[in-house]
This record gives C-alpha cells, sequence and structure tokens, in this order.
C-alpha cells in the first residue's frame, strides 16, 4: 500500500482531484460574485444611489486572504526545482492560493452591504424593509451570527452587519410611523 502513495498515480489521481474541486469551487464562487454585482446595479436602477450608504466590513478578512495568497506564489516562485517533488508542491501552492482567492471574493460579498431608506443589498438579494420578518442573533461554534429572515430567504450576517442593518431597519421602521402619524 505504501508503494501506491509513492507513485505517480497517486500524485496523479491528487492533482486531477485538486483541479476538479477547483474549478467547481471557482464555478460556484463566480456564480455568487455575479448575483451579488446584478442585486447591486438592480439597486442603483432602482433606488438610486443618492441617500444610500455602502458598508463594508471585509477588511481585515481580505488583508489575511491576500497575505495568504501572496504566500503561495512566494512557495510557487521559491521551491527549488532540484526538490523531489518541486512540481507537485508548486500546483498543490498553486490550487490552494486559487481556492483562498474565491474565499477572498466570498467575504468581500458576504461582508458590504449598500444601506438605503427603503431598502438594502446582502449577498445577491435586494431587499425591501417591509420585507423584513426577523432578525435573530445566533451562535454557530464560536462564531456569532446574526439570521436576517426575509420574506425572500434567509441570511446568515456578521454580528456587526447584522447591527449595521438593524439600526437602518429601526430607522426606517420610526420614519414609517412618522409618516403615518402625520397622515
Amino acid at each position: 500500500m505504501s508503494e501506491f502513495f509513492n507513485s505517480p498515480a497517486f500524485f496523479y489521481l491528487l492533482v486531477i482531484g485538486f483541479a476538479a474541486y477547483t474549478v467547481y469551487y471557482l464555478y460556484n464562487v463566480f456564480v455568487f460574485l455575479r448575483g451579488h454585482l446584478q442585486a447591486r446595479r438592480l439597486y442603483k436602477e432602482k433606488y438610486g444611489m443618492e441617500n444610500a450608504r455602502t458598508v463594508n466590513q471585509f477588511w481585515v478578512w481580505a488583508a489575511l486572504y491576500v497575505f495568504m495568497i501572496g504566500y503561495c506564489i512566494y512557495n510557487i516562485v521559491t521551491i527549488r526545482p532540484e526538490m523531489e517533488q518541486a512540481a507537485w508542491f508548486r500546483m498543490a501552492f498553486f490550487f490552494i492560493g486559487m481556492i483562498l482567492l474565491g474565499q477572498l471574493a466570498v467575504v468581500i460579498v458576504k461582508r458590504s452591504a449598500i444601506i438605503g431608506p427603503e431598502a438594502f443589498v446582502v449577498e445577491n438579494a435586494v431587499v425591501p424593509f417591509k420585507s423584513v420578518v426577523s432578525m435573530d442573533p445566533k451562535r454557530r461554534g464560536i462564531q456569532r451570527m446574526v439570521t436576517l429572515t426575509t420574506t425572500q430567504g434567509k441570511y446568515d450576517l456578521s454580528t456587526e452587519m447584522g447591527k449595521v442593518i438593524h439600526e437602518a431597519h429601526e430607522a426606517w421602521r420610526r420614519e414609517r410611523k412618522e409618516k403615518k402619524g402625520k397622515k
């Protein structure tokens, strides 16, 4: 059995598996990113950007992913060619770097939002404030999150993003009550 793990066939299987997973993952990230960009475009067309603000809370995560991608690139470039399995290591670092690139795109999408007076963009949907059903704090392992339930679906948000959207939703509710009180 140990002969198989040291044979080129095993490494070819690993490369094919890594390549297949990387292509599958990057395709899903591309679809997710395209949906987010379409939602942003739809928001700009429907509500305009005059009174909207963009909330970006991804800088720390983005810096971490950029560092890790840079480390993968560094390893691809600096692995000594005379090493016995240098080509396999280069391919592994390449695939890991591509997956990290996908994670960078996902973290940018999940930790950014456009918030306006009537609606907001979260992940790949434009959500009017009137369609918000509930916002529930949730603990997922060691990570605290907020589950945003709308008539369109459920979204898991970071606690900070949940606070920002909750404040905007409360401001929208107060403004709506004031308008009803004036009538």
